[in-house]
């Protein structure tokens, strides 16, 4: 795809932006992503390589590379993606606890689930696992967007398994594989129904599970939520990594308590 760069913005409107460029939409079925930011030519060239990598691979859960961009002088500059139309009531996983309806957000995410699980059988690893990267089309579809940084085998990432910004809490690097992303995805799952700053108060994989009998749900949502978090927590690696929280370290306000009781 080739694209004028004086007429970028104008002709094409910027939906969205992050630390490597800038995402803009090219017409009804795809966008693009421009590496604006990137002084070192050469580890651009190798995320060109992955990126024609990760073009060959087609799932309809993920909006993977689909062929270069580049300006009129032809020279590669990004990447073009299928453009996904956002559902107008809960864009992305940011919006899914605005759903009243539990099973609802229980059918999302097993889908969420299911998409993570085809593709870790293909052998990539997502690695950063976010509620604003996992959106849900008008057909109401989950589509996993900013992929361009997936990667075959391990990788060190930060790991952050939390939903809410307010109180989101960084363990740190860890080896990031199969484990790290099913472990992030499920803690971001439980938080949709278990308040966030209570749920950090713990550091037990026990407390999790208790936590999901106790909630007032139906019985089927609840059924999918042990589902959810068995393949990831009754594991050595869970285990390893919530014992590097410090329950202590976490304050939560008075006023916090209360607004989450009352929501919960």
């Amino acid at each position: 795809m080739v694209i004028d760069d004086n007429q970028r913005f104008k002709k094409y409107p910027q939906i969205g932006y992050g630390e490597e460029g800038s995402i803009h939409r090219y017409n009804d079925k795809r966008a693009f992503k421009v590496f604006d930011f990137f002084e070192d030519r050469e580890k651009l060239k190798n995320k060109f390589k992955k990126i024609e990598e990760l073009a060959r691979i087609k799932d309809k859960s993920f909006c993977f590379p689909q062929g270069l961009v580049g300006y009129l002088d032809l020279k590669k500059e990004g990447y073009f993606m299928e453009l996904v139309k956002p559902m107008d009531k809960c864009s992305d996983f940011s919006k899914l606890d605005q759903l009243r309806d539990m099973k609802k957000r229980l059918e999302y995410l097993i889908m969420a689930d299911r998409a993570i699980e085809r593709i870790h059988k293909k052998g990539i690893i997502i690695g950063d696992i976010r509620d604003g990267n996992i959106m849900i089309n008008k057909c109401g579809e989950v589509k996993f967007i900013d992929t361009d940084n997936y990667k075959y085998g391990d990788y060190d990432y930060d790991l952050i398994p939390t939903r809410s910004k307010k109180f989101e809490y960084t363990y740190g690097k860890e080896i990031n594989g199969i484990d790290n992303d099913k472990f992030v995805f499920t803690m971001m799952a439980l938080q949709y129904f278990i308040p966030g700053p209570i749920f950090w108060k713990h550091n037990e994989v026990d407390y999790y599970k208790e936590m999901v009998e106790l909630l007032q749900v139906d019985a089927e949502v609840k059924e999918g939520l042990r589902l959810i978090l068995s393949d990831a927590l009754d594991k050595p690696y869970a285990y390893k990594v919530l014992k590097k929280i410090n329950p202590e370290e976490i304050i939560i306000s008075p006023d916090d308590v209360r607004r989450l009781e009352r929501k919960y």
